[in-house]
């Protein structure tokens, strides 16, 4: 493995740690959110107000110099052209944000949204190209949405397309440990841009860095026996009724292949498939039977 990637594999657990410590009971969250940044995946987080979902995002998001921040509140009257930068309300100070000219967007209460207005962002998604009216291309690596509808099968198949783009899928929850909850009480109040207002003394990483380690990533090697484990699990999932696209499959690749980079690694273990917990499900009630068959085959 590359020195340089190392390195910056080494900064990225020192963030990892620093999270932790401030988001309790979020370890798998921030997990995921790294990885969905690094692969350049989209996430979604599920779960109610105040549970840090924001919070962490942004937390990351100061932690990368460069890196752009989008966050916008979806409507069932919200019109694509709001999350456009040419918008006024979108200009802050002498610049404007919005989905086309942001690193990483954050959209709560995604599928509050119109339909026709959530079906405008599969070409932002897919090929990080926007119509306004001329196709545009945008820096966009990762769009992480917010809701708390947990999706099931009565849900609108019509969003199935839609929904399915996001590799990275999470519930998240209120603290349940009673340590944790004291901690969570005791926190101190952060002020607004990092820990401490300004990153001092906080491990920083520059957004070639991220760069390095998605290109990291396309060298890592994949063994006969991890293709044999998917395969194997691939048709657990399905005898559980657990679809699974193959378009979702391809994509799990550079999730394996970068945590193995996160990991120092140039090559995946069987250790990694364990990352993939969060993208091969669909419904809710789809998770149990994922946790178990990944369980039993990771043995």
């Amino acid at each position: 493995m590359d020195e340089t990637a190392y390195s910056i594999a080494e900064k990225v657990n020192g963030i990892k740690e620093s999270l932790n410590l401030n988001f309790l009971e979020r370890k798998n969250a921030v997990d995921m959110i790294i990885l969905s940044v690094i692969s350049k995946k989209h996430s979604i987080l599920i779960g109610g107000p105040g549970l840090a979902k924001t919070a962490v995002l942004k937390e990351l998001a100061y932690r990368v110099k460069g890196l752009r921040f989008f966050d916008f509140q979806m409507t069932p009257a919200t019109k694509i052209e709001e999350l456009i930068s040419n918008r006024p309300q979108n200009k802050t100070g002498q610049s404007k944000t919005g989905i086309d000219n942001c690193d990483i967007a954050l959209i709560d209460e995604f599928f509050k949204g119109p339909h026709h207005t959530l079906n405008s962002l599969l070409s932002i998604m897919n090929e990080r190209i926007i119509y306004n009216p001329e196709p545009r291309k945008i820096p966009l690596v990762s769009l992480f949405a917010a809701s708390n509808e947990r999706p099931d099968k009565s849900s609108d198949s019509n969003l199935l397309p839609l929904y399915d783009r996001f590799l990275f899928r999470m519930e998240i929850l209120p603290v349940k440990d009673g340590e944790n909850f004291k901690r969570l009480l005791e926190l101190k109040e952060k002020k607004e841009g990092g820990f401490n207002g300004n990153n001092s003394g906080e491990t920083v990483l520059g957004k070639e860095d991220i760069e390095i380690l998605s290109s990291e990533a396309e060298n890592v090697e994949m063994g006969g026996e991890i293709f044999d484990c998917l395969h194997k699990i691939r048709e657990e999932l399905k005898n559980k009724q657990v679809s699974v696209s193959d378009r979702r499959w391809r994509e799990t690749v550079k999730i394996l292949k970068t945590n193995a980079v996160l990991n120092k690694r140039s090559y995946v273990a069987k250790e990694d498939i364990k990352m993939l917990e969060p993208s091969l499900w669909t419904y809710y009630s789809d998770i149990r039977a994922v946790k178990n068959i990944l369980g039993r085959e990771l043995k």
